[in-house]
């Protein structure tokens, strides 16, 4: 496992309060990702609800609300199962009107409603919990040796991922922590059932677990070693992981470049060092990344074509660009060049946290991509066009 950082401070951007979460690899402090949220909106990811169906739509999902008027969608997929506060009829499921438990997954983002899902989970860097469900199962990574001495392992009505991270731990130690988390959920199912109307039932409020599990760091062979800020009562909720900036010289943002690499972030151009660059044009359909040879005369177009690849690789996680990628890359004239640069992209991309799917070229010379959407884009959130609250985990280990 390699050893990273997080930085997790204040960042005033255009008079708004924003948090900025970045992570660094500890050995050459190279920035592996970094994410930006509203510092005055919350996010309600985690949060468990009662929530009344108000609408449902054959084929595609449910519509929900929770307090505060708050439309939430549940896709199809994720409608079984249903925890029952209320029901409307007994012999028809999911009838409008009934009152059920849902977990939000996802923010809202732009016009889109917040996500949830009828199952309840509760994430940690070791593991992953959920009701209902049952069996256990491990990270393709975890060693056979500890899936053997995990194997034993088990929660009532529950459904048990072994993360990669818990191969630091031994059963015993793991069983408690599971144990522990066993008794929320049923604490949090047992609440539920006091509820006439829709209401919170229990929140996300573990700051700590949240950042451990931002991003998929054992996924990625990533171990947190600490968490730095300069916010006293940031640091105060961050326990033993918790570092405390106080040098007044020199800001936090500052030292790490963070104000430096954000301005870099949303800029359309970017240059490589044989003098290369790359042009990012984000539109609300695709993303279109063209590659110029620009100031170098002397690389061939391959050559500049590779370093543009990991260039690109690097941008797209930074900035969180998702959905459809369209990169036209400089003119190369033989099949085989081309191949290598499908190889080298799909390689590049397995160290993504998000999911690549790397196509082909296209008739006219632009190569295909795409990439899963977890979190809205370094642009989206930093020039105000969405609503989306803090740091909230996810479930990608």
């Amino acid at each position: 496992m390699t050893e990273c950082f997080l930085v997790y401070d204040h960042y005033l951007i255009h008079d708004r309060d924003f948090m900025v979460l970045a992570c660094f690899r500890q050995n050459d402090r190279k920035l592996l990702y970094i994410r930006y949220s509203d510092a005055e909106k919350t996010s309600i990811v985690g949060n468990v609800y009662a929530a009344r169906i108000e609408k449902k739509v054959s084929g595609v999902g449910l519509f929900l609300v929770i307090p505060g008027d708050i439309h939430v969608f549940v896709r199809e997929k994720n409608c079984h199962d249903p925890f029952y506060i209320k029901r409307q009829s007994t012999r028809k499921e999911l009838c409008e009107g009934d009152l059920v438990l849902v977990q939000i997954e996802k923010d809202s983002i732009k016009t889109k409603e917040p996500e949830g899902t009828f199952t309840v989970s509760i994430k940690t860097p070791d593991f992953l919990i959920t009701r209902p469900g049952n069996g256990i199962h491990f990270s393709k990574k975890l060693s056979a040796v500890k899936k053997e001495e995990f194997s034993r392992l088990a929660a009532d009505d529950c459904a048990l991922l072994i993360r990669t991270a818990a191969s630091e731990k031994n059963a015993e130690e793991l069983s408690s922590e599971i144990k522990n988390a066993e008794k929320k959920l049923s604490e949090i199912f047992s609440e539920g059932k006091n509820h006439t109307g829709p209401a919170l039932v229990a929140e996300n409020d573990d700051l700590l677990n949240r950042l451990l599990t931002s991003f998929p760091f054992a996924a990625n062979d990533l171990t947190v070693t600490e968490i730095k800020t300069s916010d006293r009562v940031l640091f105060e909720r961050l326990g033993d992981y918790g570092s405390l900036y106080t040098d007044e010289g020199l800001s936090l943002l500052d030292l790490y470049r963070i104000r430096t690499v954000t301005e870099n972030l949303l800029k359309k151009t970017v240059w490589l060092k044989s003098g290369s660059n790359i042009v990012t044009e984000q539109t609300e359909a695709l993303t279109v990344i063209d590659v110029n040879s620009a100031k170098s005369k002397k690389s061939s177009p391959v050559t500049v074509n590779r370093e543009a690849a990991e260039a690109i690789m690097d941008q797209i996680r930074l900035r969180n660009i998702s959905g459809i990628i369209v990169i036209d890359f400089m003119k190369m004239h033989s099949e085989d060049e081309k191949h290598q640069i499908i190889s080298l992209m799909k390689t590049l991309g397995k160290a993504d946290f998000a999911r690549i799917t790397v196509e082909d070229f296209t008739k006219l010379g632009l190569l295909e991509m795409t990439r899963e959407k977890i979190f809205p884009s370094v642009s989206q959130t930093l020039t105000g066009h969405m609503n989306y609250g803090n740091i909230a985990n996810v479930d990608a280990q």
